[in-house]
């Protein structure tokens, strides 16, 4: 496909666009052959960039947003980023995260609101911004909607000035009520209207799972494609399956999914009898409460924290099983119920062993277990059992690691999901072409 041929595509995210995010991560995947001098992204908060893709932004934060009460000088400005330019992180930024990370695990729907109303309130001085877009005359407006109104706003907002054609994603079910406390009722209404307002304009829409996407377009009336993260799939390599077996788990710990971590190291040590069978290692940027830690550093799970995703590559390659884990609590599940978590697709290229471990009825598990190329396990009866047969039988672990080779080579083939993208999106530029 000629890259020439392809339209000015900007894409809306509330983070800074960084591999090391999974947004930022899956954007790239879709987006990583795409021109880049037809590329630009809007973001949304003070953060670092860090992707291959694009060298076009415009930053506007909460802290554009404070100054413009005190200066005339408009809102935002542009940023031209080289990958090359980059520095590592210090320690400040770090910290920063940490303490985020915290906020997100809590997620006090006042704090929620009080922003959403700061953004409302703030949001005036939009010259800067108008002159971005007029510059950069986007044809498409792409967006993997998030949970946060003032996101969907930007989107519609950007799109009423350039009349660019709307392409959404959802990775995850952020419509229907989740809970049903007044304000978290409030909130959830708002962004209901607003996720309304933006599929209204949509002309493309994706979802993560079939599930997802079946559930949307009876929803909303509209067709929703599913649309999962590309992977370069190679057949798995030979590995001498040596005591402890490596178990690795890479990921963040919210919806109490370090309670089904927990569990799987209890079954560990219940398997251990005569020496350490297995050893599990997690890789987690999630802010841990105290019951975390002594829950999940023992003799046979540790927590080693965040590392960069080139290396957890390298990591989840080498493990001898790779974990997808999701909670049991209702309240969770009726979160992530129709979710695709982008590191079921990292698991699977890493050619090792996948192991999942949640309810049968979250679209995740039973990916897997449909797929019937991965361990699925839906209880801590059934964790031990597998676990012991793999002490019996290390083959287990390679047998899987074929099977899913052989079902995933397809499914999840990068170029052809990016050929898919890029063709939606072109003919969706040749229609419009046709009726001016």
């Amino acid at each position: 496909m000629n890259k020439k041929n392809l339209p000015k595509l900007l894409v809306i995210t509330v983070n800074a666009w960084s591999d090391q995010n999974s947004t930022g991560n899956t954007i790239s995947n879709h987006f990583g052959n795409w021109d880049p001098t037809k590329l630009s992204n809007i973001y949304l908060r003070d953060e670092e960039i860090d992707n291959d893709c694009c060298t076009t932004y415009f930053k506007i934060c909460e802290k554009d947003i404070v100054n413009s009460f005190f200066s005339k000088k408009g809102m935002g400005s542009e940023i031209n980023y080289l990958k090359q330019n980059k520095t590592n992180s210090n320690p400040k930024i770090l910290k920063a995260s940490k303490i985020k990370s915290f906020l997100i695990r809590i997620r006090p729907t006042i704090i929620l609101l009080l922003r959403e109303v700061f953004w409302k309130i703030g949001f005036r001085s939009k010259t800067n911004l108008n002159n971005f877009l007029k510059k950069n005359v986007p044809e498409i407006i792409h967006m993997h909607c998030p949970n946060l109104i003032y996101g969907h706003r930007m989107l519609y907002y950007c799109h009423k000035q350039t009349k660019a054609k709307v392409v959404l994603f959802f990775g995850d079910e952020i419509y229907t009520y989740k809970n049903f406390w007044p304000l978290s009722v409030i909130y959830q209404s708002i962004l209901r209207y607003w996720i309304r307002k933006n599929i209204k304009i949509s002309e493309i829409n994706y979802a993560a799972t079939p599930e997802l996407s079946s559930y949307y377009s009876q929803l909303f009336g509209k067709e929703f494609k599913v649309l999962y993260k590309g992977a370069i799939i190679l057949p798995p390599s030979p590995k001498l399956h040596s005591k402890p077996i490596k178990i690795v788990y890479a990921g963040n710990l919210l919806y109490d999914r370090w309670r089904a971590l927990s569990l799987i190291s209890k079954a560990i040590e219940k398997v251990s009898t005569s020496q350490t069978e297995f050893q599990l290692s997690i890789y987690t940027g999630t802010a841990l409460s105290n019951e975390m830690n002594i829950s999940l550093n023992t003799k046979y799970s540790s927590i080693i924290g965040a590392v960069p995703f080139s290396e957890i590559k390298k990591i989840i390659e080498s493990a001898d099983i790779v974990l997808h884990v999701e909670s049991f609590k209702k309240k969770y599940v009726n979160i992530i119920k129709y979710s695709f978590s982008t590191k079921i697709v990292d698991c699977i290229q890493s050619g090792s062993c996948v192991m999942g471990f949640g309810p049968i009825e979250l679209a995740s598990i039973n990916f897997l277990k449909q797929s019937k190329a991965a361990i699925v396990v839906n209880t801590y009866d059934d964790i031990y059992t597998r676990l012991q047969e793999i002490i019996q039988d290390n083959n287990i672990i390679d047998d899987y690691s074929t099977k899913m080779y052989n079902f995933s080579k397809n499914t999840f083939n990068l170029d052809i999901i990016r050929k898919n993208i890029y063709e939606d999106i072109l003919e969706l530029v040749s229609l419009n072409e046709q009726n001016k």
